[in-house]
């Protein structure tokens, strides 16, 4: 026996039970499971007999997914019961106020101008110098003896003459 009508039996007597559980079908489901049960048939016999697992099988991942995507919309649909219902936003005649809510002077740069300083300076620029006011950032080179100066500037001659062809 092969497992098409295998299963179609196992449903048949599950749809048996269940009637007998509950005293007879309503009308209304009745009606819906004899129109299942002639599309079923009508549909299985359009098929080729090598073809039918696949075909039943692509159906019930189909019904699989509907039910999925039913659940799916049914839980986001739900949201938060306890929550309150959101108040609808205030109206200034047919426009509503909260599409003001930003102005536009926010949303947009300003101008840039047209010349931009290479250098700004954090306080004013002196007119004139005393030597109490560079003392702090002066070194006399020659405190230390001219001839030190004098041979490392030598050094970096002759090494920069050396390197020329």
């Amino acid at each position: 026996m092969s497992f098409l009508p295998r299963f179609f039996a196992q449903v048949q007597s599950f749809f048996a039970e269940a009637k007998k559980a509950l005293g007879g079908f309503p009308k209304g489901m009745a009606r819906l499971l004899g129109r299942a049960q002639t599309a079923v048939d009508g549909g299985l016999e359009k098929v080729p007999p090598g073809r039918r697992r696949p075909v039943i099988a692509a159906a019930a991942a189909a019904i699989v997914v509907l039910l999925f995507v039913f659940a799916g919309t049914y839980v986001a649909g739900r949201g938060d019961s306890d929550a309150a219902p959101a108040a609808p936003p205030p109206f200034a005649g047919n426009v509503p106020a909260a599409r003001n809510l930003i102005p536009p002077e926010e949303l947009f740069l300003p101008e840039e101008p047209d010349f931009v300083p290479g250098v700004i300076l954090g306080r004013e620029r002196r007119a004139e110098w005393t030597a109490d006011d560079a003392e702090p950032w002066w070194q006399n080179p020659l405190a230390e003896g001219e001839e030190q100066w004098r041979s490392r500037i030598e050094g970096m001659i002759d090494e920069i003459m050396e390197s020329v062809p």
